[in-house]
This record gives structure tokens, sequence and C-alpha cells, in this order.
């Protein structure tokens, strides 16, 4: 059976600090599950494969990627299944077309897509595109049952975890439940996939310190964080792979495509403290010669002093916090379980082991106030003093399949009949974002508190340490990256002068 796996171009805005192409490790796993099974399987990566195309699409976004015909042109005319990775509903007005487009020159084969917006939106995107079937949840298991089905023709009914539509009537199968043994699961199937691309462009979602690859050491979030739409992905359940397992994976990566570097992709990487010991243990005795990094903001409760010693000595040079917000009335209300006296101790423990702490935060909720946003700004210069070094500002954004996005709708703040909401989302991603979703924060104090969340956090880091900014200075002068603003100078101002 000829199946071809596709990751869309991406959507963006002309102009914006946040749009890095970086490697899609659920297609990945994905790809692996497949080849497992069948022979021919191609995977075609439109943001890696299109790195320097850029077209003009609505209004001030763009397409980054190879568009949907050149898409079309490097699939075989025999393709009888086409599985596409829809992750960001930010991308879905272009995803979208992508499917349509697929339609119209396959119009005998199945196509299928699975990832976060599907997820969160399975009917409205069946009805809104020309998808045959989406996959629910985790889809290692759901995909291969799915085309076993389809190739002998059994009852579609049977395959758990899909939804579809049967003469205009929406159908959901009984849900599939998580996999339990992840160690279990194919590795995914790099081979596949351009990744002399993604090395020579320096392709990373974390701080680039050679080859760089995306792994994941656990699976699922045991939280319910009101803004979040992993719950609706996959539920409470977290499940770890062992150590050892892990690390295998690390170090045949590292031998067999030279791969230094590694972003861990978890949704919560260390909640329990003896895995995180016995996973960097295993690292050390090893002696793999590799950094990795924690880039997508992890809990805190279990980095103490000696947890944060040995991440660092098995390699470990970032590590993202993920907060949200310093004030203990919204971390309430978003049900983020997190004790800020601990998390800034943790922070303490992190810096003085050597890591470079990040802080992911959002301005914007519902229901901010004033009050809400000056206390995350002391909150923030205690966590300067106390040793981060970076902290991210994002703009709220109501996505799909979270409680908030459920309570806009319901409000009427939010509608999904016209294009408005997905290119508001877009704009979320503006440095100075034209339309926000706060009941007591105007767009104008926002972008004037964006401002101001600068200027706190790295005007008192650079005044607690002052030799910070000398040394932010050197690296983007040697042309390396320790945290997310020198990343950001380097990626989008000197290296792009540097290949003129």
């Amino acid at each position: 059976m000829n199946i071809t796996l596709i990751k869309p171009p991406i959507l963006h805005k002309g102009v914006s600090f946040a749009r890095y192409a970086t490697p899609p490790l659920g297609l990945a796993y994905i790809a692996g599950t497949l080849v497992s099974q069948w022979n021919n399987v191609k995977v075609i990566d439109a943001s890696a494969e299109g790195f320097h195309s850029k077209k003009h699409y609505i209004k001030d976004i763009y397409v980054f990627g190879l568009d949907k015909e050149e898409i079309v042109n490097r699939i075989e005319d025999n393709v009888a299944v086409i599985c596409l990775s829809l992750m960001f509903t930010s991308n879905w007005l272009y995803d979208r077309e992508v499917i349509n487009h697929l339609r119209v020159k396959f119009p005998k084969s199945i196509i299928i897509a699975g990832g976060e917006h599907v997820n969160a939106l399975p009917e409205y995107s069946l009805r809104n595109s020309s998808l045959d079937f989406v996959v629910l949840g985790e889809g290692e298991e759901t995909i291969k049952d799915l085309v076993n089905a389809l190739k002998n023709k059994t009852n579609l009914r049977d395959v758990n975890g899909i939804a579809y539509l049967d003469n205009q009537q929406y159908i959901k199968t009984k849900p599939r439940l998580r996999i339990s043994k992840i160690d279990q699961i194919p590795w995914p199937a790099w081979e596949l996939f351009p990744l002399d691309l993604y090395f020579k462009y320096e392709m990373s979602f974390g701080m680039y310190r050679g080859k760089t690859l995306p792994v994941n050491a656990t699976r699922g979030c045991p939280y319910t964080c009101t803004f979040c739409s992993n719950p609706q992905m996959w539920g409470k359940k977290y499940e770890m792979r062992p150590p050892a397992d892990f690390v295998d994976e690390l170090e045949f990566l590292h031998n067999k495509y030279g791969v230094a570097n590694f972003d861990l992709y978890d949704l919560t990487a260390i909640i329990f403290k003896d895995w995180i010991i016995e996973m960097c243990n295993e690292i050390i005795n090893r002696k793999l010669n590799i950094t990795y990094q924690l880039p997508s903001g992890t809990r805190s409760e279990a980095i103490t002093a000696e947890v944060a010693r040995l991440l660092f000595e098995s390699g470990c040079k970032n590590i993202a916090y993920a907060p949200e917000s310093g004030s203990k009335k919204v971390l309430k209300e978003i049900k983020k379980n997190v004790k800020i006296d601990r998390m800034l101790q943790s922070i303490k423990f992190s810096n003085e082991a050597g890591l470079n702490v990040k802080l992911n935060m959002v301005i914007g909720f519902p229901d901010d106030t004033h009050n809400d946003i000056w206390r995350t700004f002391w909150f923030l210069i205690k966590c300067s003093w106390f040793g981060a070094k970076d902290a991210s500002p994002a703009v709220f954004s109501p996505y799909p399949g979270s409680e908030l996005f459920d309570r806009l709708l319901k409000e009427n703040k939010i509608s999904l009949d016209s294009n408005d909401y997905f290119i508001d989302i877009l704009n979320t991603y503006d440095v100075m974002p034209p339309k926000v979703f706060s009941n007591h924060l105007s767009a104008t104090s926002i972008k004037i508190y964006i401002f101001l969340f600068v200027f706190f956090f790295y005007g008192s880091n650079y005044l607690f340490r002052p030799l910070r900014f000398l040394k932010t200075i050197l690296n983007i002068i040697k042309g390396v990256e320790d945290n997310k603003i020198e990343q950001i100078i380097r990626k989008n101002f000197v290296k792009p002068i540097i290949e003129r």
C-alpha cells in the first residue's frame, strides 16, 4: 500500500520572531509505526523542503514552505492513503486548502489527519474540509488499525479512536485506551525526513548547539490547565519511558546521525524525582557526549539542588519553567497548580547548578486585571534575582479543546463561522497584537505591558548580573546562543545578514 505523510507548510505573519520550522516528532512516530507494517511509505515535509519559500496568502499573512501545488506534485499518482499532521489551529486556513487540493488531485485516495487541532475540533474539521478520517488521541495504534481496516474493507466502527462522516452523519467510535507500554512504540522513522536540511539550516525549537532532534521521554500530562488543549488530546494519563530505553534512543541518534543536542518535547518532563535522577545517571554512566534541553516548560517541584546538579552534569543546558503568571489569583483561575515560593527556590537551584532558566508567561487571560499584571512583574523581578536568564511574554490565545476556549465560545466572544477567529489566533503571535481576549485589559494596555515585561525582566536581569549583558554581546558576535533572546537576535538578524 502506497502511503504518503505530510507536514504542511507554516502559515504565519510576514514578520514574526516565532516562526521556526522544527522536526515533526509526532509525524515521525507515525512514520515509524507505518514502516514497521508497510514498505511504501513516503514523507513530504513542506516546511523544511521549502524552508526559504515565502508566498503571500491573505492580508499580512504568508505561507512558509512548499505550497499546496508543490506538495501534490511530489505525491505519486497511485497513492492510496495520505496522512497529515495538523497540530496548530493557527495553521488551519491553509491546512484546509492543502486538504481540498489533495482531494481534487487524488479523488480516490483516503485522506486522514491527526494532531492537536483536529482532536479539538474533529467534527468541524471533517465538515469544513475534504478529510475522510480524523485520528483521535495517540495515533500509532489507531493509524495501523485504520489502514488495515481500509485495506481489508472491514467495519470502520470497529476501529477505536477515529471520527468520520457517513452520509453526513458524524461518527465517533469508541475511545482508544492510551498506550501504557510506551517503550514498545517503534522509534521515529527519521530516515524518511530531510534531516540534512534541518541540520543545514539549524532548525530547532530550543537552543541550537549542533545537530539537534526532538525526543520524548514521557507522554501526557496529569494537569488540567484551563488554557491548554492537551487534555483533549492525551487525557490526564501520564506515562514515562524506562530511563534506559530513553537513553538508548539518544545514543542511537547520536551514533547514527551525529546528533549532539536534543529538544525534549514532553508536555511535562519533570514530575518524579527518582525517574529524573535515574535518567541523568544513565546518561552520565554511558559517558554520552551530548547536550539536551527542556524548552517547552516543565514543573518545578522535583527540581532540588541534587536534581539540578545531575541535570547539568548529564548535559542539560536549558530548562523552561511555565508559571504563566505571578498572580496567585490568576494561577487559581487557570488551574495552574504552582507554588510560587517553591518555584523561586527551584529556579535558584537550577541557576546555581549552571542551567539556563527560561520562563514561559502569558499576558491577557480573560480575567486578568491590571493588578494581576503588576504582580506578575514583581514575580519576574524576583525570578531575575534568583537567576532566571530568559522570559517570553505570550499573549493569551483561546485554543480549541481548552476550557477557556469553550467558555469564550459560549460567551459569543469567538466564532468559527468565519475566518476571523483563525486570523486573530495568528495575530496573537505579533509582538503587538491588534486583538486580545481580556475582559479588563485593552489591546493598547497589553501592548504597553509587553514592553514593560521585557523592560522589567531584562532590565533587572542585567542590573543584578551585569556580566550577563556582556556575555550576550559576545555570544551574538561568536554566532552562538545560550538563551531565547540570543536565539531571536541570531536567527532573525545576524544569521540572515551572514547568509546574504
